[in-house]
């Protein structure tokens, strides 16, 4: 791009931002206003439920713990017995089971570079969609997995009179000052999260350090429902022959894999992860790394790669559809989860699907002894739990495994009980429909 078309993109950008955010506000300050005006209703049960996959970063994904959860949810309901309709900029080809969908294009200003606008503006399309679709009956409850700007689920809920269920993974507001850029329109942002607080009659929370965080920018704490994340115990079983991967990637019959998952995001630590690779190899050259994903840190991880003089002992494979990311865990031997704490000493506020599929597997897994992962996996019964951004901890707990056969499958076996008795997705979803019942 020459200076001259730079220069004109960023006028343009300028000046569409200078036109258009007023009115656009204008319209959102509107909405919100609407959504703070009209009571709770009362929950009727019925079998049509109405789910919102409404962020627009993740279009055409297929591999991610969000995909996971939006596939795990979705699915439960549909296990007990409910009629779901996904309303989505696209297809989930990763949902196995029968839905509908109702899809809502967003309009692109991406050429502008205003990502904040487009989902803002992606409200006012998504909303006159679903009041028409609904014209005659109405779902039992709307249930949002809430995504940056966007409360049409809170609109389409009290318009419809509705409940209103907010699935809630995090701010993205502090997300977006620690993990990624500054937003420019901060302040409407907020008041667009603050409004699906107010509208939500369940909050769903996935870690307890939530409930705090909530409760302190004035949430009713009655209407917090803290239920950590889950696997579908039927898809992730150590049932699966995990040997036709082991060949396809090289692996002898002795190596030891050990294996992490993910979208390297800046809380995952894959990158104290490969830094445990020359310290591990050098005292047991059976061990091989296998990082699956990519991301904001896979730079980092194939660096310490490099430099670790055991790079033939690695494989970086890139993303894997999560309809098969069960056959390579069955590949592995030892399976990592080394997140690390928030920048700004917050308490860690997540819930790793990863933990609960590697739990499932019935492999030996090390882990972060990091807030509800410590709570959940128990030190040398389910696990080896390390010291959070720890590469030494991390690098001491799977040479431990390394060399131990009996140990790690006497931790995948125990994990494997745990996980199947309390964190299912058919598990997660009976919580909120109890919840709902109770309201």
């Amino acid at each position: 791009m020459s200076i001259r078309e730079l220069l004109r993109k960023r006028f343009l950008r300028r000046l569409f931002r200078t036109c258009y955010y007023p009115f656009l506000a204008r319209m959102v300050r509107r909405d919100l206003r609407f959504i703070r005006s009209v009571p709770s209703p009362v929950y009727a049960e019925g079998k049509d439920v109405l789910y919102l996959r409404t962020d627009l970063w993740g279009r055409r994904s297929s591999a991610s713990g969000a995909i996971a959860h939006t596939k795990g949810v979705v699915e439960a309901f549909v296990h007990k017995g409910k009629d779901v309709c996904i309303c989505s900029p696209d297809r989930f080809g990763y949902i196995t089971e029968k839905v509908e969908y109702e899809l809502v294009n967003p309009n692109s200003m991406n050429s502008f570079g205003i990502n904040e606008l487009g989902e803002m503006e992606y409200n006012q399309l998504i909303v006159p969609r679903l009041l028409s679709r609904y014209g005659g009956h109405k779902p039992s409850f709307v249930y949002q997995r809430y995504g940056l700007n966007n409360y049409s689920g809170a609109y389409a809920a009290k318009k419809l009179g509705v409940p209103f269920v907010l699935e809630y993974n995090g701010s993205e507001i502090w997300m977006s000052q620690h993990w990624g850029n500054p937003l420019h329109y901060e302040v409407i942002a907020k008041s667009i999260e603050k409004a699906n607080f107010d509208a939500a009659d369940i909050i769903v929370g996935n870690a307890e350090s939530m409930t705090d965080e909530l409760v302190s920018v004035g949430v009713d704490r009655k209407k917090i429902c803290i239920i950590p994340n889950g696997v579908d115990e039927t898809r992730f079983t150590p049932l699966i022959d995990g040997m036709q991967i082991r060949q396809q990637l090289g692996y002898a019959k002795d190596d030891v894999v050990v294996t992490f998952i993910g979208t390297f995001g800046p809380w995952h630590g894959a990158e104290v992860l490969a830094q445990t690779i020359s310290t591990v190899c050098a005292e047991n050259p059976n061990v091989h790394y296998l990082f699956i994903g990519g991301g904001g840190t896979a730079y980092l991880v194939k660096s310490f790669a490099e430099k670790s003089g055991y790079k033939k002992h690695v494989k970086m494979i890139g993303f894997v559809p999560q309809l098969d990311a069960p056959k390579y865990l069955a590949a592995s031997d030892i399976l990592v989860s080394p997140q690390i704490p928030n920048p700004d000493g917050t308490p860690f506020f997540g819930s790793p699907t990863k933990l609960f599929e590697y739990m499932a597997m019935g492999k030996a897994i090390v882990a972060s002894d990091l807030d509800q992962m410590g709570r959940i996996l128990s030190h040398n019964k389910t696990a080896l739990l390390a010291t959070p951004g720890s590469a030494e901890g991390l690098a001491d707990s799977i040479l431990t495994l390394a060399k131990d056969e009996k140990l790690r499958r006497t931790l995948g076996m125990n994990a494997r009980e745990e996980v199947c008795e309390k964190y299912t997705w058919n598990i997660h979803v009976q919580k909120i429909l109890d919840a709902l019942r109770a309201i």
